[in-house]
């Protein structure tokens, strides 16, 4: 009798394999490493982290807000008040970081030079234009590289050459007579 490539599906490991179970899944961990010590002291580990987390007042599925919101009159003469956590007692940190440029030098020249060709209103020419265009930006992209780059502020104007932007388009930026201010100024330096 022929067995019809039996050796070689036996040889492939798909004939005979049993799988095992992973025996180290847990539902959750019962003795979670929690550093704070009123969240330590309010902790059941008989109990779940969803519950856990409800018993001390927080809310663990997001999805169930609005649901809550609206029978929270039938359910608030039921329950029992929860242990809550004063979550807002931190104190502030205040961060040194400089917050992020809405556009990158290197963005705000590559928009420049489309904007000082096409103008501001006609997106679909620059992403058509492929010798412009050469990052292949997309014509939604380009229009919000373009009003990004007409509500920028004179400080965050990060071109090599403030001289190059062009009066027609300094007129239909948000901050344009600073920015040509600046530029008169930067010009006076100079000489």
């Amino acid at each position: 009798m022929v067995k019809h490539g039996r050796s070689k599906k036996r040889r492939s490991g798909r004939i005979g394999r049993v799988k095992l179970k992973n025996k180290n899944f847990k539902r959750w961990d019962p003795n979670p490493n929690i550093k704070d010590a009123t969240v330590q002291k309010l902790w059941d580990t008989t109990k779940t982290p969803t519950q856990n987390l409800a018993q001390m007042g927080l809310n663990v599925s997001f999805n169930n807000i609005h649901n809550n919101n609206n029978n929270s009159t039938s359910t608030s003469t039921t329950t029992t008040t929860p242990n809550m956590i004063e979550l807002f007692d931190v104190p502030t940190i205040i961060s040194n970081e400089t917050k992020r440029l809405p556009l990158q030098p290197d963005e705000q020249e590559y928009i420049l030079r489309g904007i000082t060709k096409y103008g501001t209103h006609n997106y679909k020419a620059l992403f058509r234009d492929v010798k412009l265009n050469v990052l292949q930006h997309t014509q939604q992209k380009l229009e919000t590289m373009g009003t990004r780059f007409l509500a920028l502020q004179p400080e965050q104007i990060r071109l090599a050459t403030t001289q190059t932007i062009p009066k027609t388009i300094l007129d239909q930026m948000a901050h344009g007579t600073e920015i040509q201010q600046q530029i008169m100024q930067q010009q006076q330096e100079q000489e």
